[in-house]
């Protein structure tokens, strides 16, 4: 396991990366897709035992954590989407340099599918690229998050637009961009295999999957 920044040396993202542990490498590697805010600390662990298993399976991995977030470069109101899929972008380029391999998948948990699965419809270098209980509706995502801090008596704070979640910031540029999150609009991805695994079959998620086989775009889907 080995920490260290990559990326722009003046906003570098941190990442931790696990070499193959198993005999053979496996000739694909994993970039690790972190959620947000309090999703992001209750997944840290679990993240951090995937990425282990994964190594021991002969996979190269990498974590990491977006601009703004974590130990990242970037005040925590700095980030928004169009910044966090290009630090997807740039995690792969970094793993493929350092794990040398041509082709990576991509395992997103809730908002972080979403990024990827939005990264996924440009690159041409996926294996495959798993969406973990992806956020499907930005718009419906945004407005929970907000309707529950209303709920426990939170107030806006900060600039003018933004308003706090769980302690952290969601300024008015991020919430355009989560709140323009619609996965079924997403055209197929430009390489690699897409799975679905889900840990409760939710309407959005089944609707989701059927949105899909609808357009003829190839989706496996994994209720666990």
């Amino acid at each position: 396991m080995n920490p260290f920044f990559f990326g722009n040396s003046k906003q570098p993202l941190y990442g931790v990366y696990h070499p193959p542990r198993a005999h053979t490498s496996r000739p694909t590697a994993v970039v690790l897709c972190y959620p947000l805010w309090q999703e992001y600390m209750r997944a840290h662990r679990a993240f951090r035992q995937l990425a282990m298993l994964l190594s021991k399976a002969g996979f190269s991995v990498l974590r990491f954590d977006y601009f703004g977030t974590g130990d990242s470069a970037g005040e925590s109101d700095a980030g928004d989407v169009s910044r966090w899929t290009h630090d997807i972008s740039t995690a792969i380029d970094e793993l493929k340099d350092t794990a040398a391999v041509t082709k990576v998948s991509l395992v997103g948990l809730r908002v972080g599918a979403s990024l990827a699965a939005a990264v996924a419809t440009e690159r041409k270098d996926l294996d495959r690229v798993i969406l973990w209980d992806p956020v499907v509706g930005g718009k419906s995502y945004v407005e929970k998050m907000v309707l529950t801090e209303q709920a426990s008596g939170t107030a806006p704070h900060g600039p003018v637009g933004t308003i706090g979640i769980k302690g952290f910031p969601l300024t008015s540029r991020m919430r355009e961009g989560l709140e323009g999150i619609d996965l079924h609009r997403l055209p197929a991805p430009a390489s690699g295999r897409m799975i679905m695994t889900v840990s409760e079959e939710r309407p959005e998620f089944v609707a989701f999957r059927d949105a899909l086989a609808g357009r003829r775009i190839g989706m496996t889907y994994r209720h666990i």
